[in-house]
Parts: structure tokens; C-alpha cells; sequence
């Protein structure tokens, strides 16, 4: 082992892909649910929706948006069921990204989540303040391995597709 290992600083970690907490007020929270909750009410159709799926009557609904009233998490939770965009704006002052999981399945069915997942990880490892510096420890190579191993499959997949559909030509690519 390298005099690397032994001599380096513990120092805590830091990840450039996932972002800092941020301290945020009760003030700003309130702001925030309601800029959300305001931009899927604007007609009274998507108000009635949207107070629906808080389980909430229009009178309920009012009370959130013009008296103050704080909606109980699960309530905040049913209006992204109406308005999946309804949360965003907090979730942004805390520095996250509300995407549904819909998504996320569809991603993965094609290669984009396990790609962009190993390329974090990737970024992640080889950052100067990980534990091996801008060289990956067999630490971080293990803990890649499941992604490592889907995209590896992945590709390989791919690779076959493109193979079966080559027209057979006589002359074999380099």
C-alpha cells in the first residue's frame, strides 16, 4: 500500500453530486408550499382537483392558501396526485428534484438511469476529496459493481442489436 493511504487526512467528504443541506426557515417552508399549491389552483377546476386529492373541502383548501393553515404532510404529499409539480418549489429550497418513479422505471428499461448512476458514482470516486483522491479505491470499485455489471449488460446488449442488424456485407468492421 502506498504511503498515500497511511499519511492522508481524514477530512469529511465531499460529494459534488449531491448538494448541501441548506437551513431553511418555517417562513421560507410556507412560502414555498404555497407558490406551489397557488400554481395548481389558478382555475377552479384544478382548485377543486387539487382539493380532492388533499382530501380537503374548498373551504379547507382556502384556509391553507389565504388564512395560513399548515396541511399535514400526507395532505402535502396527495396534492403532487392533482398537481405532481405541486412540491417543487420546496423541494428546490432544500436543493432536490421531485421526479416521479414512473420515470425513473422507464429510464432504467432503456439504460439512462444505470448509465447516469455509475457516471455519479464515477464523478464521485474520482473527485479529489474522495478517499483515493482522483484514483478509486477498491472500496469505491465495489460499491460501483452492481452498476458496473448493469451497464456492462447493458451495452453488451446493445452491442448483440447492433451485430444482428449489420447487413452482412462480406467486410468486417475494425
Amino acid at each position: 500500500m502506498s504511503d498515500r493511504f497511511h499519511n492522508a487526512e481524514v477530512s469529511p467528504q465531499c460529494s459534488s453530486v449531491v448538494p448541501e443541506n441548506r437551513d431553511v426557515n418555517e417562513a421560507e417552508f410556507r412560502a414555498a408550499m404555497l407558490s406551489g399549491l397557488a400554481r395548481c389552483s389558478n382555475t377552479a377546476a384544478k382548485k377543486r382537483s387539487l382539493a380532492g386529492a388533499m382530501d380537503l373541502s374548498s373551504k379547507g383548501l382556502e384556509n391553507i392558501q389565504l388564512r395560513g393553515a399548515m396541511p399535514g404532510p400526507k395532505r402535502l404529499w396527495d396534492a403532487t396526485t392533482a398537481c405532481p409539480h405541486a412540491l417543487d418549489d420546496v423541494a428546490r429550497l432544500y436543493g432536490f428534484e421531485l421526479v416521479r418513479s414512473v420515470g425513473f422505471e422507464i429510464a432504467a428499461e432503456h439504460g439512462t438511469l444505470p448509465i447516469a448512476t455509475l457516471l455519479a458514482q464515477i464523478a464521485e470516486a474520482e473527485a479529489p476529496t474522495s478517499d483515493g483522491g482522483t484514483v478509486k479505491t477498491h472500496t469505491e470499485l465495489i460499491a460501483m459493481e452492481q452498476h458496473i455489471l448493469r451497464v456492462h449488460a447493458l451495452t453488451g446488449q446493445w452491442l448483440k442489436e447492433i451485430a444482428d442488424h449489420r447487413v452482412p456485407t462480406g467486410l468486417r468492421s475494425i
